[in-house]
């Protein structure tokens, strides 16, 4: 099976998850009617529910399903082109109501965009995304996009950039579409309204599409959620939502500014024509949530997940936990930086009772991993300072034991040093005595030549006098392009033995050196003029001629995994100092799990490089050894273009080459 990189990185990241038991997991109870839950026989509170009103369990929901069931069966298998069964009509209107505007039922939210965006957005239209807005609309964009659609991204959250980009794409395009989240489901934070209604009223051709799906129920007026918190629909506005999270039942819809928009969607969307409806249980259960929604009873929850939210930050500040999410967000993200940092987190607050999501790639960029942690109606504040405070202690304890720091933290967010106030000091009593001592050189002139040679340099192609010749080679050149960086690391315990050791060069790489052999061709055309195009500058582990396993690890060593982190953190340093854009780790030992764990959680993903040509010589010593092992085919080629040919050529064996020997063997080297 021939899958993309990204598909092979994601997969490697969901298994390596999988043998921690931290993802695809499954409840032991027969019966849920709390917020704890049993799993792997260990009861955990549920701190990852996205119910955030806990109607779940409501009384009138679930006796409105069983109803439902009862009246109208476990399903009504019919496409709503056809027809819909008679509750339908009663749940539109209420969510109308709801929303005070113009809605289409949806099955699912991610259905729901699949329906509407494809009618909404023209080809002749362009559309910008979030960086980060939902996988799902993501997923319905693309369908625009093969149809011609302009489609483009933008990075988070900055109306800058968005800007920009509306008034240059405005040029050639009829509207420009900007699909954004109201409520980011991994940090926790809003989409800048007001920066977005300013926007809206600038630029007539400028129209947003929301999914608020994680804003439902909890804002706004009758829960109607946090975009339509903030103002009134636009007339250039859509805005889709879920009725799985805080609303509690199933189905989502989308809302829009008037009817004509509405109609075509219901009439048009692929999904709604095609797909089946919402089924009875659902429908019941979400009647019976609008009916609290449109009562005052919504106000009373919404201020009851209020008090939790504003109690876990209150908690989240004091324990002084670097919280990246917004304070008004039930959505809760505590950076941790590296995915290895995040794995020991979690599971020590899996072992102390609490469930928690660890947040990492693809969801977020694989340096900001985090825990992700919700807060609902149903938690009591007992609940939420058992969980913070255990975080609290588990976030310094996973700091020590990855050797990792807050720097490297807020250095990843970009957040300020207040979180880590009263988390430093706890953090310093924790710190093993137990050091590793590291050695970083620029030259193979002040690494020891037999330890050098003993380890890394040992069956390999670069001994210390074969580095020695490539530094001598690729050091001092007048053009500056054929210069290396060169770095020698060492790195012992305490007792001097050697824990790791391997030797990293950077300099200037041609971006093409995987593609297709045409547009290698192309290029070097292009570079006959300008030798640096379509390059970019690399750190590499090893260089870029030398083949061999660049890196010596001691892996009976107690602390190789903690020399490993000092590695990475060497790397980082260097690709800083050099402003490498390539980093590169290369030659690793293939089918070595454990290796392959270290690297993903420390955020480095395997990529499969072309094979290198080898022939065993060691099974042959004569020439009838050596045709005995080609095929038929091989056997005549070697006999009429090789064999009929030896005697045109003198072949001899020197250890030690004459000056013009040299010469020549330099100028065949040049071509």
């Amino acid at each position: 099976m021939n899958t993309s990189p990204s598909v092979e990185t994601t997969n490697q990241i969901i298994n390596c998850i999988k043998k921690k038991q931290l993802a695809h997991l499954n409840t032991q109870d027969k019966i849920l009617n709390s917020n704890t839950l049993t799993i792997n026989r260990s009861e955990v509170v549920n701190f990852g529910s996205c119910s955030y009103l806990s109607l779940e369990f409501d009384g009138r929901l679930k006796n409105k399903a069983i109803e439902f069931i009862s009246n109208y069966g476990t399903q009504f298998s019919s496409s709503r082109a056809y027809v819909s069964i008679t509750p339908y009509s009663e749940l539109e209107e209420k969510v109308e109501q709801i929303f005070g505007n113009h809605i289409v039922l949806v099955p699912t939210t991610t259905l729901g965009h699949t329906a509407a965006i494809p009618i909404l957005v023209g080809c002749s239209d362009a559309v910008i995304m979030d960086h980060q807005v939902h996988n799902s609309v993501q997923t319905a964009v693309k369908i625009v996009k093969a149809s011609g659609t302009h489609v483009e991204m933008v990075r988070h959250n900055r109306m800058d950039l968005l800007e920009s980009r509306i008034i240059e794409l405005t040029a050639c395009h009829e509207e420009i579409w900007y699909m954004a989240d109201g409520v980011y489901s991994m940090f926790g934070d809003f989409a800048p309204m007001k920066e977005i209604l300013l926007l809206l009223d600038r630029y007539k051709q400028f129209n947003v599409y929301f999914d608020d799906a994680h804003g439902m129920s909890c804002y706004g007026k009758n829960g109607r959620g946090y975009v339509l918190s903030e103002f009134e629909q636009h007339e250039r506005m859509v805005v889709a939502t879920s009725f799985a999270k805080g609303f509690a039942s199933g189905g989502g819809a989308i809302v829009f500014p008037n009817q004509k928009m509405a109609e075509k969607v219901r009439n048009c969307g692929g999904t709604l024509i095609t797909s089946g409806p919402m089924q009875p249980a659902a429908i019941g259960a979400a009647i019976a949530s609008a009916e609290i929604h449109l009562s005052d009873e919504i106000y009373s929850l919404q201020n009851k997940l209020k008090e939790n939210i504003k109690y876990a930050n209150f908690l989240l500040e004091k324990f002084g936990l670097p919280n990246v999410s917004e304070p008004k967000s039930p959505i809760f993200f505590i950076g941790v930086g590296l995915p290895k940092v995040g794995y020991n987190v979690v599971s020590k607050m899996f072992t102390d009772g609490h469930l928690v999501n660890i947040g990492i790639f693809p969801a977020v960029p694989i340096k900001n991993t985090g825990v992700r942690f919700t807060v609902n109606c149903s938690h009591t504040f007992e609940q939420i300072y058992n969980l913070i405070s255990d975080l609290s202690k588990n976030f310094s304890l996973a700091l020590v034991e990855e050797d990792y720091s807050l720097e490297q933290i807020r250095q990843a967010f970009k957040i300020k040093s207040r979180f880590e106030k009263d988390i430093e000091g706890e953090i310093q009593q924790i710190i093993s005595a137990k050091q590793l001592k590291i050695v970083l050189t620029a030259t193979i002139m002040d690494v020891n030549k037999d330890e050098w040679n003993n380890s890394i340099g040992s069956g390999n192609s670069f001994d210390w006098n074969a580095l020695n010749v490539l530094e001598n080679s690729f050091t001092g050149n007048e053009n500056s392009n054929e210069n290396w960086n060169f770095n020698y690391l060492i790195i012992r315990d305490p007792k001097g033995e050697i824990v790791l050791a391997t030797f990293m060069t950077s300099g200037i790489m041609k971006d093409d050196m995987l593609s297709e052999e045409s547009i290698s061709i192309e290029l070097e055309e292009l570079r006959r003029t300008n030798p640096e195009f379509y390059t970019s500058r690399f750190l590499s582990v090893g260089s870029l001629i030398s083949e061999g396993n660049h890196m010596f690890i001691d892996k009976l060593h107690g602390s190789w995994k903690q020399a490993m982190s000092s590695f990475f953190e060497i790397m980082e340093e260097l690709q800083d100092k050099y402003q490498a854009v390539n980093l590169i780790i290369r030659d690793l030992p293939v089918n070595d799990n454990e290796m392959d764990d270290v690297m993903v959680d420390n955020a480095y993903f395997r990529l499969e490089m072309p094979r290198a040509y080898e022939l065993r010589i060691d099974s042959w010593k004569e020439k009838e050894d050596f045709k005995s092992t080609l095929s038929k085919r091989s056997k005549r080629h070697f006999k009429e273009n090789v064999t009929n040919h030896i005697h045109k050529f003198k072949v001899s064996h020197e250890k030690n080459l004459k000056p013009e020997s040299m010469k020549k063997l330099y100028e065949l080297y040049l071509n």
